[in-house]
């Protein structure tokens, strides 16, 4: 029976042995699974991080097209209304131009034929 019950210890202790290998071997396992969840976690934290750059960046050269382009028909706005201010400056501080406009004026109110009221009665005096 000694040997039976040696034997049979032997048996248990390897078992034993097997058991905590298998989970020594689990928890190596887990701890691999572990180690490239963290990679996996911070690769795609990289990925974020250099789309998030890419995307201020392109941002930044959108703004700065949208900015240039606004400052350019701003200033085309800016002469057209200054050309157009300044031709009608000259119109009016021309003054033989300003004197022909209120003589063609001045006639046309004081004569009897002006053809924008012919269509009207006369006025009796």
């Amino acid at each position: 029976m000694a040997d039976d019950s040696s034997g049979d210890s032997v048996l248990a202790t390897r078992a034993m042995d097997r058991v905590l290998q298998a989970e020594r071997e689990e928890l190596a396992a887990i701890a691999e699974c572990e180690r490239q969840s963290a990679a996996a976690l911070e690769q795609a934290r990289a990925q974020r991080r250099a789309l998030l750059e890419r995307t201020q960046k392109r941002i930044v050269r959108l703004r700065a097209r949208v900015a240039q382009a606004l400052e350019r028909r701003s200033a085309e706005i800016l002469e057209k209304h200054r050309r157009a201010s300044t031709a009608e400056v000259e119109q009016f501080a021309d003054p033989a131009r300003r004197d022909a406009a209120l003589n063609r004026l001045a006639a046309r109110l004081t004569t009897a034929e002006d053809t924008r009221f012919a269509d009207e009665p006369a006025a009796k005096p």
